[in-house]
């Protein structure tokens, strides 16, 4: 009897043990301190500025391994990260890294065309696009609150009416506008929807009363109740940009379905950063959980669980959701501060320099790479200093 219940417990440790490895395999989240994380940034804005170009571009992509820069280039994408060195600036107390960013934002402003009663981005050989002007947005409102500086107001209202003009009655946005015929193109955008709230939500914080903020919320409302039918999409859009404007709106934007559209968002973003950390990429693991994910993909799931704990601290209504969303928070950290080129491995490749501080997948780095984990580590921070004030 003894013997036979030996057996049965051996074979169900081997079962448990055996569950764990295959198929729920552990997490791993290197503990890290703010001042740790802050480091990270440091080294990420370098980065960024280090390979900028004369004439105001960003480094697109590299490949360590073969030595080859990337020849593409995006404006959305120059526009975002535009946008996280304004976010850098502002978080991290430096101001001389604004000279460089405003480089990066000449490079929009010398490249506006005119509507009517807007002004627009067209980047290089691309369309008037939603996004990329969302995001233009964005990173002047990030410029103000670094700066101070009113300069650029009137350039933030004008591209902002561009943005108002892409709305349609039920809230949702067309992502392009066509020159020829000076009329909107009913197409959508993966995230340009989320975008454009997002930046109408940062205008209400920067000119109360004038009704950026009004506009923001139906596009919340398709976002959450319609994007994904309408679009196609056959599971939840995973929206960090939609978090950032859910943030942003704060609980005196909120009703039951934004409230709602917060917890599936919380949701998504929570089990991504919990997948991610079961990834090893050798053994049984790489077949498993496959190689660590892109460090944009990353970054954006950090982004938007950050987003939501700023405004799950806000709102009562959400604040059972703090532990958790803290909890991955500070897993997300641990993981790119962990992942991040150092000195000592960018010492083994050609350029160095084009190495340090970055965040690759399979060998190579894009611009957006570390500009989302850039913007993902600067909102962990405050959790983290938190965290340690508390003991």
């Amino acid at each position: 009897m003894a013997r036979r219940l030996l057996l049965h417990v051996t074979l169900l440790a081997l079962g448990f043990a055996g569950l764990r490895l295959a198929v729920v395999p552990a997490e791993v989240c290197p503990v890290v301190t703010a001042a740790q994380v802050s480091h990270a940034a440091d080294e990420a804005a370098a980065w960024i500025v280090r390979n900028m170009r004369d004439d105001g571009r960003y480094l697109y992509g590299y490949d360590r391994d073969g030595d080859e820069i990337s020849a593409q280039y995006n404006g959305t994408r120059h526009a975002g990260v535009t946008m996280s060195l304004y976010q850098y600036a502002a978080a991290a107390g430096r101001p001389e890294v604004v000279a460089h960013a405003d480089r990066g934002l000449a490079f929009m402003l010398e490249r506006l065309t005119m509507g009517a009663g807007w002004e627009a981005w067209r980047p290089p050989g691309e369309d008037v696009q939603l996004g990329a002007n969302a995001l233009l947005v964005a990173a002047l409102v990030m410029r103000r609150n670094a700066t101070s500086d009113p300069a650029y107001d009137e350039a933030m209202r004008s591209v902002g009416r561009f943005l108002l003009a892409q709305q349609q009655p039920d809230g949702r946005m067309y992502a392009l506008w066509d020159e020829d015929t000076g009329e909107a193109v009913p197409v959508s955008g993966k995230f340009a929807t989320g975008e454009a709230a997002w930046a109408l939500a940062l205008l209400e914080g920067e000119f109360p009363g004038e009704g950026w903020g009004e506009a923001a919320l139906p596009t919340l409302d398709y976002l959450a109740l319609h994007r994904d039918r309408d679009e196609g999409n056959l599971t939840r859009m995973p929206d960090h940009w939609a978090a950032y404007a859910l943030a942003e709106v704060g609980p005196a934007g909120l009703d039951g379905v934004r409230r709602a559209y917060a917890r599936q968002l919380a949701g998504y973003f929570g089990i991504r950063l919990r997948f991610e950390a079961q990834r090893r990429g050798t053994g049984i693991n790489l077949w498993l959980r496959w190689v660590p994910g892109t460090p944009a993909g990353v970054g954006t799931a950090g982004e938007g669980i950050a987003a939501l704990w700023r405004l799950a601290r806000a709102e009562p209504g959400l604040a059972d959701l703090l532990p958790n969303v803290e909890e991955r928070l500070a897993c997300f950290a641990g993981m790119m501060v962990s992942r991040q080129a150092t000195a000592a491995d960018a010492a083994g490749y050609p350029r160095p320099g084009l190495v340090q501080g970055a965040w690759f997948y399979r060998g190579y780095v894009q611009m957006d790479d570390v500009q989302h984990v850039l913007s993902g580590l600067l909102a962990a921070r405050p959790m983290l200093e938190q965290r340690e004030v508390a003991g």
